[in-house]
């Protein structure tokens, strides 16, 4: 199943703001997480988080309507 990438205008506002080769990982990851599935993925009430090199991202997935909003992005703890 792949899902629609939709960006909060808070995550994008941060994304746009990363260092070119950050924002290239963070894009990739969340591609390649909407398109396969694949990538560090976990349940963090009420949002999923997926790590994305340094950087967590805060995720709202609605299966039914195969879409993926990214909400926020922040500095992923050690």
């Amino acid at each position: 199943m792949s899902f629609t990438i939709r960006w909060d205008p808070a995550a994008l506002f941060a994304f746009y703001r990363l260092p070119r080769h950050s924002a290239t990982l963070v894009d990739r990851s969340v591609i390649r997480f909407a398109e396969t599935g694949q990538g560090q993925l976990e349940w963090v009430a009420p949002y999923y988080r997926l790590r994305a090199g340094s950087f967590d991202l805060a995720l709202a997935i609605d299966r039914d309507e195969q879409r993926l909003t990214v909400l926020r992005i922040y500095r992923a703890r050690p």
